[in-house]
C-alpha cells in the first residue's frame, strides 16, 4: 500500500499566512511569498487587519526552504522581519529570490546582510528541485508576477501586478500560460482623489473585482484565492479610504455566477486538492471580526517638524537630486517642455498653518501665499525630502489633500522624479530614447488627472 503521507507530500498545497503572504509547499520544496507580518508600512499610513506573532512566525520559517519577494514596497518587502528575524533566516540557509533590478537597492540590502540570494531573470523558468520550477516576469515600473509549476499544478502569483487589460492579459497569458489556482489583490490601494472623492474610491473598488474577473477568464483558474489586500489605512489622515474597500465577502459575491472557486483564507489556513468545495464562512467571519478589531484602534498621527528642519532637508533634497539628475537638462525640460515639469510646487503645511513654495531651482523653501496644490503633514513632507522613496509612499498611503484641480498631477511633474532614479533612470538628455517608461510614466499622470475630473463631474 502506498504510504499517505508521502501521497500528500506530493500534492502541492497552498498555505495562506498573511496580506501578499501564501506559502507554496511541494516535495521538500517550500516557497514563501512577500512576508510582512508585523508593524506599519507607507509611513505611518497602513497597518495589517491582522498581526502574527512572533511565535507564529518562528513556527513559519521552520517550513521555508525559499523566500521570494515580488517587489520593494514595505508590504511585500518588510525591512522589519529581515532584521527582526534574519538571523533565523540565515542559519536555515533559507534562499531568498528577487528579481533583476537596475537600483540594485534590495540586492545590496539582501547581500550584504549576508543572505543566500538568487537574483532570478525575467520569464525564464528555474527550477528549484526536479517538480518545482519558476518563472518570474516583469510588470509595471517596480513589480513582478510568479508562476509555479509543480507535478500536480500551475499557480499564478499576481500579488499587485496591474494586468487589467485584454492586451496585457495576452502578454503575459504567452509567458506563463493558464492555471489551476490564481492568487491576486481584490481591493485598491493608494490615493483615490482626496476625502470627497468617494465616487472614485467605489470606482477604484469595483475595477479591482472587474480586473479579478478578467484575470479569471484569461488565465482559467479553478481556484481564485484573493489576497494583497487584508490591510486598512490607519493614519488620522487616511483612515476616509476605507469607506470603499473590497472586503472578502465583495470577491465571493461578484463571483456567485461564475465557474470559478474562491478561496477566502485566514493565516495559516491551507488547501491541496483543487476539487473541494470552499466553504468560507469562518474565514469571513474571521476577517471580519479582525477588521472589525483594527477599527477600534488609535489612528496613527504624524508628529510637527518644525520650518527650519524642512529647510535643511530640502537643501540635502536638491543636492541629491542634482547628482543624480542633469541640472541643465531639467532646467530645459521645465522652460520648453510641452509637458509641464519640475515646475515651483505649492504646499499647504497643515500642522505649521503656512505655505510654502518648494521649487528645485530655488536657493530655499520660501514661504507664500499662492493657493495650494496640495497639502500635508509637515512629517509628511519631510519624510520625502529625506528618502528617495518618499513621493511613492505618498501616493501609496494617501495622506496628503489636492487643493486645487490637476495639484496632484502639478506635483508629480517635479516630485516624481525620484521614482525614475530608483529604476536607475537618471534624467538626463539620454531619458529621451527610453519611450517606454516616459510614456508610461505620463500614461499614468493622466490616467489619475481622468478620473478626478470624472469623479468630480460625477457628483455636479
Amino acid at each position: 500500500m502506498n504510504n499517505p503521507l508521502n501521497y500528500m507530500k506530493n500534492k502541492t498545497s497552498i498555505k495562506f499566512i498573511n496580506h501578499a503572504s501564501v506559502l507554496i509547499k511541494h516535495g521538500d520544496i517550500s516557497l514563501l511569498s512577500d512576508p510582512w507580518f508585523q508593524g506599519d508600512a507607507f509611513h505611518k499610513g497602513w497597518s495589517l487587519i491582522h498581526e502574527l506573532s512572533d511565535e507564529e512566525i518562528v513556527g513559519l520559517i521552520d517550513e521555508v526552504t525559499h523566500i521570494w519577494i515580488s517587489h520593494e514596497h514595505p508590504d511585500h518587502f518588510s525591512i522589519m522581519f529581515f532584521k527582526k528575524f534574519g538571523q533565523m533566516l540565515k542559519d536555515k540557509n533559507i534562499q531568498i529570490i528577487f528579481q533583476n533590478t537596475i537600483d540594485k537597492r534590495v540586492e545590496s540590502f539582501l547581500s550584504k546582510s549576508g543572505y543566500d540570494l538568487n537574483i532570478i531573470k525575467f520569464n525564464s523558468w528555474m527550477s528549484l528541485s526536479e517538480s518545482f520550477e519558476i518563472l518570474c516576469f516583469k510588470d509595471g515600473f517596480y513589480d513582478s508576477g510568479l508562476a509555479i509549476k509543480t507535478d500536480d499544478k500551475t499557480i499564478l502569483n499576481f500579488n499587485d501586478c496591474e494586468i487589467k487589460d485584454n492586451s496585457r492579459c495576452e502578454e503575459v497569458l504567452k509567458i506563463v500560460g493558464k492555471c489551476d489556482v490564481l492568487i491576486s489583490q481584490f481591493s485598491f490601494a493608494a490615493w483615490k482623489g482626496g476625502l470627497d472623492n468617494i465616487a472614485w474610491r467605489k470606482k477604484a473598488a469595483l475595477e479591482k473585482l472587474n480586473t479579478l474577473q478578467l484575470q479569471v477568464k484569461y488565465f482559467n483558474p479553478k481556484v481564485l484565492v484573493p489576497f494583497a489586500s487584508y490591510i486598512y489605512f490607519s493614519n488620522q489622515s487616511n483612515v476616509y479610504l476605507n469607506d470603499s474597500s473590497n472586503k472578502p465577502e465583495d470577491v465571493i459575491n461578484f463571483f456567485l455566477d461564475n465557474d470559478v472557486k474562491v478561496n477566502i483564507m485566514k493565516p495559516f489556513e491551507s488547501f491541496n486538492d483543487l476539487d473541494d468545495s470552499f466553504d468560507n464562512t469562518d474565514s469571513v467571519l474571521f476577517w471580519n471580526n479582525a477588521l472589525q478589531s483594527s477599527s477600534d484602534k488609535e489612528l496613527k498621527i504624524f508628529n510637527t517638524i518644525d520650518l527650519k528642519v524642512l529647510k535643511e532637508s530640502f537643501k540635502e533634497y536638491q543636492e541629491r537630486i542634482f547628482k543624480n539628475n542633469s541640472k541643465i537638462f531639467m532646467r530645459f525640460v521645465r522652460t520648453f517642455s510641452p509637458v509641464s515639469a519640475f515646475k515651483p510646487v505649492i504646499i499647504k503645511i497643515n500642522d505649521l498653518d503656512v505655505i510654502i513654495k518648494l521649487d528645485l531651482f530655488s536657493t530655499e523653501l520660501n514661504i507664500c501665499a499662492s493657493r495650494p496644490d496640495i497639502s500635508m503633514s509637515s512629517e509628511s513632507l519631510n519624510f520625502i525630502l529625506t528618502n528617495t522613496f518618499g513621493f511613492d509612499t505618498l501616493t501609496v498611503n494617501a495622506c496628503f489633500e489636492e487643493e486645487k484641480k490637476s495639484g496632484f498631477s502639478m506635483a508629480a511633474r517635479s516630485l516624481a522624479i525620484e521614482n525614475l532614479n530608483n529604476m536607475g533612470i537618471s534624467f538626463k538628455i539620454s531619458i529621451l530614447f527610453n519611450f517606454k517608461i516616459i510614456s508610461l510614466f505620463i500614461s499614468r499622470l493622466s490616467a489619475v488627472s481622468k478620473k478626478i475630473n470624472l469623479s468630480t463631474k460625477s457628483e455636479l
